[in-house]
């Protein structure tokens, strides 16, 4: 039977309909995929710690891409310069650079000698109290910015990264060495953090990162050592890809050098997982090895993605090996900055381009990060 001419426009307009029907949830579909796409912050230690801005520059040039963390070390050194360099020229290098920064937090007394082998011993019953807390009232002063008033619009913001890698047996505030012990150590944290809440510097303007080596030392179990979620914002893990660089290390993936501690602090934590340091050589069975370099970066990120990892920090410096991914020893293109040259991982700046790793956006966000950013809470 041949339709009539009402039937056949009904047809038409109902299919009509389920395309459109059809094309509207694959929209909807493609826009929760994409609000629910993990998110990582990208970071970098870089740029002698605020002091020699011009090689970050050249780096955001060239990957075409804001860092939104800046990772720095600094000491527990009592003395004036030392914080006046802190607080008056480096956090506001880094921070005028449109970065937030990463403050590692070293309880080094003016250098390694200098410190005792129970300094967790020690701050944990207050010896350090009066320069924590000339510290932290530093520190608020450069948190309330340029009108000198915290809770502003142009208020600043850092994370603190506390006595990092304590589960390690390097430092002098290794909860296995020295006296010291986890108990020690959480309650370092616990006074160091009431310290900052009796200034009223709270979460809106300061992260603390709880980061632990990816393995333990002996006698060093980093859970314990954990000062809880209360006390906490992010945990982190701190691992490298030394490949055959030494003579006990061997050539290790992203998810073989990060997977297992990351499993055991999601079973100890709630808090975003952050990955505060990390790189990798080229050493690989005893050959300079670009490409499987190269691979490891394209898999870190892959890995970062896959895993929910909401800070990504690269170690970009030839310390014990070839770490660097711009401006090394090593790299598979170069790129040219006035009058320096550059080598550099094409695979990195590729990688970072994608959506999924978040940049320093001061344009729209004074303080940089939104605060959900910021908090890691997408």
């Amino acid at each position: 039977m041949v339709p009539s001419s009402s039937t056949v426009r009904r047809s038409i307009v109902a299919q009509a309909l389920r395309v459109a029907g059809a094309a509207v949830a694959l929209q909807c579909a493609a826009t929760a995929q994409a609000q629910q796409a993990p998110q990582a912050l990208l970071g970098v230690y870089y740029g002698n710690q605020g002091w020699a801005m011009d090689q970050l520059k050249a780096m955001e040039a060239w990957q075409g891409k804001r860092h939104a963390v800046v990772n720095l070390f600094t000491d527990w050194c009592n003395r004036t310069k030392t914080m006046d360099n802190l607080f008056k020229q480096q956090l506001p290098a880094i921070w005028a650079n449109g970065n937030v920064p990463v403050i590692t937090w070293e309880p080094f007394l003016c250098g390694a000698s200098a410190t005792p082998a129970d300094v967790l011993v020690r701050a944990s019953r207050g010896e350090y109290d009066a320069y924590l807390k000339t510290w932290a009232a530093r520190l608020k002063t450069f948190l309330a910015g340029p009108d000198g008033t915290l809770g502003t619009a142009d208020d600043r913001r850092v994370y603190i990264r506390l006595a990092h890698e304590m589960n390690g047996n390097w430092y002098p505030w290794s909860v296995g060495l020295g006296g010291n012990g986890p108990g020690h150590y959480v309650e370092t944290w616990r006074r160091t953090r009431a310290i900052f809440s009796g200034l009223n510097i709270d979460a809106r303007t300061v992260q603390w990162i709880w980061a632990v080596n990816n393995v333990d030392a002996p006698n060093a179990r980093a859970e314990d050592a954990y000062p809880g979620d209360g006390l906490v914002d992010w945990i982190a893990i701190d691992g490298y890809n030394w490949g055959t660089s030494q003579s006990w290390s061997s050539w290790q993936t992203p998810a073989q050098v990060f997977d297992p501690m990351a499993v055991r602090l999601r079973n100890a934590s709630t808090r975003p997982l952050a990955l505060t340091e990390t790189a990798a050589t080229t050493a690989n069975r005893g050959v300079v090895d670009l490409a499987a370099k190269s691979t490891w970066i394209t898999g870190l990120f892959s890995y970062a993605t896959s895993t929910d990892v909401r800070m990504l920090v690269w170690f970009n410096e030839d310390k014990e090996t070839d770490w660097a991914i711009f401006g090394g020893s090593n790299g598979t293109e170069t790129y040219k900055a006035g009058r320096t040259s550059y080598k550099a991982y094409t695979a990195y700046r590729q990688g970072v381009q994608a959506g999924a790793f978040v940049p320093g956006n001061p344009a729209p966000n004074a303080r940089v990060l939104t605060d959900t950013q910021f908090q890691g809470g997408w």
